[in-house]
């Protein structure tokens, strides 16, 4: 087993009538199997673009991240879209945006799908303790 450290914070001085400031930090129990930061340019087909297999009722922490670029150099402005196998989306993430979600409990993966075009996604997850 081994430790995920993670860390959230939202600062704004001008987004509601309060200063907003919130910090939340978690140290997670992981196990086999993860995967470490990779990345793949993914297309419009999202079961094309399965970064996440089956959970089988398994937990897992996901992080996604949309690089901004549509091959790693060329930027690009299309979604990306985050999705449970069977094309059920859960998060659209636009360039340079990213999500970490645990996500599972049930017999699906993760897939990726742009909205048009291609987009380079990063991707890692840990299968939780």
């Amino acid at each position: 087993m081994a430790t995920l450290t993670t860390a959230l914070t939202v600062t704004s001085t001008d987004n509601t009538t309060d200063v907003l400031q919130l910090s939340v930090t978690d140290s997670l129990t992981t196990a086999e199997p993860t995967v470490q930061i990779a990345r793949t340019t993914v297309s419009v087909v999202g079961a094309s673009n399965i970064i996440q297999p089956d959970t089988s009722g398994a937990t897992y922490y996901l992080y996604v991240k949309h690089t901004g670029t549509s091959d790693g150099t060329a930027a690009t402005t299309e979604n990306l879209g985050v999705e449970l196998t069977g094309d059920v989306p859960f998060a659209i993430l636009a360039p340079e945006e990213f999500c970490f979600v645990p996500i599972g409990g049930g017999s699906f993966g993760v897939q990726l799908q742009a909205s048009a075009g291609t987009v380079v996604a990063e991707y890692a997850y840990w299968k939780k303790a």
